[in-house]
């Protein structure tokens, strides 16, 4: 590959995912913990929405569907309930 190809898709995405949640937890450090946890929640749902929509071709085919969307679901819930009912600042 040379310097003027662009990265290939999963390369791109395993670059910007970390940096993102880097992101997240840098506003989270320095702004406010609430919302850095609910930005977290609406990523995770996000990513559960994406599962089902994706066909079936074009998705990241280790585990079934299913399960993806279940924890991914309850891992934007759990994050989001955590982040209504604890005191964080």
């Amino acid at each position: 590959m040379n310097a003027k190809e662009p990265l290939p898709a999963p390369a791109r995405v395993a670059i910007l995912a970390p940096l993102g949640g880097l992101a997240i937890i840098a506003f989270g450090v320095l702004v406010n913990a609430r919302v850095a946890v609910l930005l977290f929640a609406a990523f995770a749902i996000a990513g559960a929405i994406a599962r089902i929509v994706t066909p079936e071709k074009r998705a990241f085919v280790v585990r079934s569907r299913v399960v993806d969307v279940a924890v991914l679901g309850f891992l934007g819930v759990a994050l989001a309930l955590l982040a209504v009912t604890t005191p964080l600042g």
